[in-house]
């Protein structure tokens, strides 16, 4: 009886236990395998998973979202204490979420993109030429010399059209610097 009496205890117990879950991912060993035009299918099939959650999906295109973990493998310890990398070890630990992975199919169900973000076939990418411009079009040649004038149409040169477009601006103050780091700048003419 009293063995029977334990046996319940430790079953009531170990019920009570609280149960550990996670939101479903996948890591660099799912994503290297992506291939452009895949099908849906076989994606899933890649990924070993359904994704997180469809972010939208209409007549033309669908968008997938996975969560994204990186993966931490177990390194040693050398004698002076530094670590040493051992990057085939078979001990790994999943690291926390860093970014979600967009899947974007056209509407074949084709995968047509993916990345940190929904595809737009419509958006132009942001950059910044060697002058500082948005969008410019200098470029830096063989010598390291940025070449171009970096001119929305129509400018001759160098920017200096007033259509609001993007400018450098350098600025020399004078002052001094209080302990607490704050600038106080003096008259001015």
């Amino acid at each position: 009886m009293r063995h029977t009496l334990i046996i319940l205890i430790i079953l009531i117990i170990s019920s009570c236990t609280t149960k550990v879950y996670n939101v479903p991912f996948v890591n660099s060993k799912e994503i290297v395998n992506l291939e452009f035009g895949m099908s849906k299918t076989y994606v899933l099939d890649v990924m070993h998973d359904a994704p997180l959650y469809v972010n939208n999906g209409n007549s033309e295109v669908s968008v997938w979202v996975y969560n994204v973990r990186t993966i931490k493998v177990k390194s040693a310890n050398s004698s002076d204490g530094t670590t040493i990398p051992i990057k085939t070890s078979n001990k790994i630990k999943h690291e926390k979420e860093i970014d979600n992975l967009y899947l974007t199919f056209d509407i074949n169900d084709k995968l047509l993109a993916w990345g940190p973000e929904p595809y737009d076939a419509n958006s132009v990418p942001t950059y910044y030429d060697c002058q500082g411009v948005c969008n410019g079009d200098a470029y830096v040649d063989e010598c390291g010399e940025c070449i171009g004038l970096s001119s929305k149409e129509g400018d001759t040169e160098n920017n200096n059209s007033n259509d609001g477009g993007s400018f450098k601006l350098n600025l020399n103050v004078e002052g001094t610097q209080e302990p607490d780091g704050t600038l106080i700048i003096e008259g001015g003419q």
